[in-house]
Formats: structure tokens, C-alpha cells, sequence
């Protein structure tokens, strides 16, 4: 799991607030859990030890998984700081977005 500063989260944040009306973002924990072939999957430091360890065994299937601190900096361009999960799925949204994460470690 990769950490993902506030810096990080800027550049993101614009295009996950373009790309929300696309579909191509899904809000929430149970969203993220019925959708398969997500590429990116953001999730808050704050929530608990099972859902991060759940969302790590994502990055099996080739999902890049960040916790952000906090995740409000990320999901505040959708209009929703009350998510603790957020998941892209593959496709233009997220190869844009990935030209704007840090590289993987």
C-alpha cells in the first residue's frame, strides 16, 4: 500500500472531479467491494486495520492502492469529505491519473 500526500492528492483530486460524472469513480466501501477492475483505490488512514488489510489484497489483481491523510483532500472535488473509500476503474480516468500519482516505489 502506498502513501499518498496532500501534494499528491491535489493533482489527482481535479481530475477524479471531472471524471466522477463519467461513472468511472465509485464512492464508498461497498461499491469498491462489488467492482471489479478498479486500477486505483484511495482509502482514509483512519479507517480500520481489516478494511485497509482488505483493500491491500486489491493490489493482487493489479490495483494500486493509496491511503491518504486525509482522504477529504482527494474526494472533495466530487462533493463527498464523507467517504473513507474511493475506487477508479481502469480506463482514460485512470491512466490520467496516474500521470499525476507518484511513480509506484
Amino acid at each position: 500500500m502506498e502513501e499518498l500526500t496532500a501534494a499528491g492528492a491535489l493533482g489527482a483530486s481535479r481530475l477524479m472531479g471531472v471524471g466522477s460524472q463519467s461513472g468511472a469513480v465509485v464512492v464508498g466501501l461497498s461499491g469498491v467491494r462489488r467492482t471489479k477492475g478498479l486500477a486505483l483505490v484511495f482509502l482514509d488512514v483512519s479507517v480500520s486495520a481489516n478494511t485497509q488489510r482488505e483493500m491491500a489484497d486489491l493490489q493482487r489483481h493489479g490495483t494500486r492502492v493509496f491511503r491518504c491523510a486525509p482522504l477529504a483532500d482527494l474526494t472533495r472535488s466530487i462533493g463527498r469529505e464523507d467517504v473513507s473509500v474511493v475506487g477508479v476503474k481502469a480506463g482514460p480516468l485512470a491512466k490520467g491519473m496516474v500521470q499525476v500519482l507518484p511513480p509506484r516505489p
